[in-house]
């Protein structure tokens, strides 16, 4: 978990915004195509805190939640605090402080759908090339060819991968 504040400055007050990370979570869903044209809608389940530690996600981000308050209690925080918004003071037991996790928490980082992987994965939808397997003349470069999330913020790794298919695609056009 990582957990960081932001203030935010606005006319006559400020705000302080408490951003609770997880950054690998156990629940995985999943994109499935549902026919062969590119207009078709996609079967997507996102499998919100439904994996094998779905729970330990959601009790991780309720203790992120509850030590974010007892910061905010703090001097001298709490002479700025007037009152807490989001959640707010509905959600003070755990069963509430949870419902609130359960419906407004999600991941913002989408990825991991199209995983580059070795020729002997299953799962691996691309190539260590970014090319697609089965499809002529396509690559992915983007954050679906993660097989896994790679840490809380994924913009540093996004421009590695860049840089990477970027040099692939140089060289695979000089070859040619």
């Amino acid at each position: 978990m990582l957990t960081y504040w932001e203030p935010a400055y606005f006319q006559g007050f400020i705000r302080v915004t408490a951003v609770h990370l997880k950054a690998h979570p156990s629940s995985k869903g999943t994109v499935r195509l549902t026919g062969s044209h590119p207009q078709d809608l996609l079967d997507i389940q996102k499998n919100h805190f439904q994996g094998e530690n779905g729970l330990r996600d959601v009790e991780d981000l309720r203790n992120a939640i509850k030590h974010s308050r007892e910061v905010m209690k703090t001097l001298p925080v709490a002479l700025h605090v007037v009152e807490e918004i989001f959640p707010g003071d509905d959600a003070q037991s755990d069963e509430a402080i949870d419902a609130h996790i359960y419906n407004n928490i999600f991941g913002h980082h989408i990825c991991c759908t199209n995983a580059m992987g070795a020729d002997d994965d299953e799962y691996a939808v691309l190539d260590g090339d970014f090319r697609v397997r089965g499809v002529q003349n396509l690559r992915v470069i983007d954050a679906s060819s993660w097989p896994i999330v790679p840490g809380y913020f994924v913009t540093t790794p996004f421009y590695m991968a860049s840089e990477k298919a970027a040099d692939v695609i140089i060289a695979a056009a000089g070859s040619n």
